[in-house]
């Protein structure tokens, strides 16, 4: 049986999500907890990977299991297992057809910086900038990231990964100091919402313009954004499904 669960994780004290020896990662975390559930080892395929220090609201994973335990037993049994930086917040059973990764139609994320005085509560989970940006500039530039596009020069990729994908909305919000980047897309390649939301904030502090990221963006890959935002501010939001 094959069970899909969505989690919410505090990514400071992480090591990212994917198993890593002699690390500690989320996905390590949660493996242990199902195979004292289990009595066996169970693997567990989530819809991305997030880095180092990079939190989500919403990760959805699956895995399949023996154990015929009701579906509302699932996320009290996990949660039992779990430390206080990882919560199971839904768990169900769901058709052998379903997959984390390939099912998922979007996907949002949530990047949060501080232009106010530097905040040491805050200083794991909203990158602090400590300066002004200018949010019309950035948000004018965010523009030229919309629809289909090769995002070669904004990720890291290998020479067999797929660097398409379309982004349906990227909006800038500032509220009392702290500015919010949401992204909706299809995908992302690894850091690549860090490497747009680096060039914008570059765009914003005036140390570069829209055009320069058009150049980028046009050369698929050719030149490479060599500005990368911190990973403490970023946040898996949300994954989106057909049935949702």
């Amino acid at each position: 049986m094959r069970v899909k669960c969505i989690v919410s994780y505090d990514g400071s004290q992480f090591h990212g999500f994917q198993i890593q020896k002699n690390q500690r990662t989320v996905q390590g975390e949660i493996q242990k907890a199902l195979k004292k559930i289990n009595e066996e080892e169970v693997i567990i395929h989530a819809s991305g990977r997030t880095d180092a220090k990079v939190h989500a609201i919403h990760q959805v994973f699956h895995f399949d299991t023996k154990k015929n335990l009701p579906a509302n037993q699932w996320k009290r049994a996990i949660n039992h297992f779990m430390p206080n930086d990882i919560y199971i917040l839904d768990a169900c059973y769901v058709d052998e057809s379903f997959h984390s990764r390939y099912s998922a139609v979007k996907k949002e994320y949530r990047y949060l910086l501080n232009m106010k005085e530097y905040n040491p509560f805050q200083t794991d989970y909203v990158y602090q900038y400590g300066r002004q940006l200018d949010i019309e500039l950035m948000r004018d530039a965010a523009q030229i990231f919309l629809g289909e596009h090769n995002f070669a020069s904004f990720c890291t990729y290998d020479l067999y990964g797929n660097t398409i994908r379309t982004l349906y909305s990227f909006d800038i919000d500032e509220q009392d100091g702290i500015v919010t980047f949401t992204l909706v897309g299809n995908g992302f390649r690894r850091y690549m919402v860090r490497h747009l939301v680096g060039g914008l904030i570059q765009v914003g502090a005036k140390r570069t313009d829209k055009a320069f990221l058009v150049e980028l963006l046009e050369s698929c890959g050719e030149k490479k954004c060599l500005f990368k935002a911190k990973p403490q501010g970023l946040y898996l939001q949300e994954v989106f499904y057909e049935e949702d």
